[in-house]
């Protein structure tokens, strides 16, 4: 049966499906959209803008596919592209609101079988100042799916101003999501793939989960409330840090995760440590312009038992990390299902803590004529326990800790990502190695 105004009808990727379940469980929330909120300071283009909207919209499939339950089982409903008006607000009296109508219009939850995964709003704050919202759930796209959204926002509204048809803006989409999503599909169920999988089992075998101390009991059922605060890399901590990973023949990635590994250790998180890692999940170049959910999960296990130095910790990450990589492509989804851990309703399975390091800067969106700033929106939610997420800035390195409200104070949480940048201080202080060590290749 194809639902009223669908093109067509296909199957759910594997991160797609949890989501899917995982909000039928827990009912619609917070805990996986994706804001993207930036303030446009000149002469906007109002028609343009709109334009640029629906021609995105119509470019990418997921952005106007719904997801619900078609013959009892979660089915994509890739919808026909068609015209949708751009709402508007107008706080030009009314500042203060502007940011609580922002927040609001950006964290409210998805109907996903009853909504399109995609929402935008303009706030007018005056005659050239204005709030561009776009909120979308994780169902339809990553991280890397927003960059290319804005990108792409940028060219076709340029377009649109200049009286030029999308077509001529940005070249044809080599496929759409749902090619890839059957050849992975294909992929975990080919004897390559079931042999990854089983790697990937035995590696995490017996694994115990996280038994890091909080502040709170923790709850009977995640709630998936959260708050995040600041961590800045300082530029000259950067650049020794990028130096010491090169010396020890590691990334900066691999160094970063060792120390945060080594945080988790200290303050009582045990010597056998299983961290969750995002990877893009983009098997080539092509897909690399295409909008979607792409992002797979690794859990890295990691070993601090007996006595160690730097070296030998890096040494230990590193080959974690490569042998995780090799099999980067299985389905988080399914390495769940062949570990079978205890159903526990109080924890995210496999792993609790989460990592992720971008060695690279994010693109600022760049609209015609306009000054763009990102504005910034509230975190109300967490994932996980605990995610340490850096990347890029400059020359320095700029993130965020975030963490469950359930289980830990913000105090706790401050003290936690000061001990993180004091630890890697420390580490990158240490004395020097010892001459035998080759240099980095």
């Amino acid at each position: 049966m194809v639902p009223p105004g669908a093109e067509r009808v296909a199957p759910l990727a594997p991160a797609q499906q949890s989501l899917w379940f995982l909000d039928q469980l827990s009912g619609p929330s917070s805990e996986y959209i994706l804001p993207y909120a930036h303030r446009l300071r000149g002469p906007l283009d109002t028609t343009a803008l709109e334009d640029a909207l629906n021609a995105l919209v119509a470019r990418h499939e997921p952005l106007r596919t719904r997801t619900g339950e078609i013959d009892g089982e979660p089915r994509r409903t890739v919808r026909r592209p068609r015209r949708a008006r751009l709402r508007r607000l107008d706080h030009a009296k009314d500042p203060e609101g502007a940011g609580r109508a922002v927040a609001d219009f950006a964290l409210r939850p998805f109907d996903l079988a009853g909504e399109d995964p995609l929402r935008t709003l303009l706030v007018r704050l005056g005659p050239q100042d204005h709030v561009l919202v776009c909120s979308l759930h994780h169902i339809c796209c990553d991280g890397l799916s927003l960059a290319v959204m804005g990108e792409e926002l940028a060219a076709l509204y340029l377009a649109a101003r200049n009286g030029r048809r999308p077509e001529e803006a940005l070249p044809p989409l080599p496929s759409q999501y749902g090619d890839t999503v059957l050849a992975r599909v294909e992929r975990a169920a080919s004897p390559a793939g079931r042999q990854a999988l089983e790697r990937r089992r035995r590696t995490l075998e017996g694994a115990e989960p996280l038994r890091l101390p909080t502040d709170r009991a923790r709850p009977g059922t995640r709630t998936g409330r959260g708050d995040r605060v600041r961590v800045v890399v300082p530029a000259e901590t950067a650049r020794t840090a990028r130096a010491a990973a090169n010396r020890h023949r590691v990334t900066l990635y691999m160094l970063l995760l060792a120390v945060w590994a080594m945080l988790l250790h200290r303050r009582g998180g045990g010597q056998d440590l299983c961290v969750g890692t995002p990877v893009s999940g983009r098997a080539d170049h092509a897909e690399e312009a295409l909008v979607g959910l792409f992002t797979n999960t690794v859990v890295l296990r990691l070993d601090l038992s007996g006595t160690w130095d730097l070296a030998e910790l890096l040494a230990r990450v590193r080959t974690r990390a490569l042998a995780a990589y090799q099999d980067a492509h299985v389905p988080f989804e399914h390495l769940v299902d062949a570990v079978r851990p205890p159903r526990d309703l109080s924890r995210t399975p496999l792993f609790q803590v989460m990592f992720s390091f971008q060695d690279f800067e994010e693109e600022a969106l760049a609209l015609d004529g306009l000054l763009c700033s990102p504005w910034d929106l509230p975190v109300g939610s967490s994932k996980f326990d605990l995610e340490l997420e850096l990347g890029r800035d400059g020359e320095r390195l700029h993130g965020f800790l975030e963490y469950s409200t359930d289980l830990y104070e913000a105090a706790t949480a401050h003290r936690m990502a000061d001990d993180y940048l004091a630890l890697l201080h420390e580490v990158l202080h240490l004395p020097a190695p010892s001459s035998r060590e080759e240099p980095a290749r």
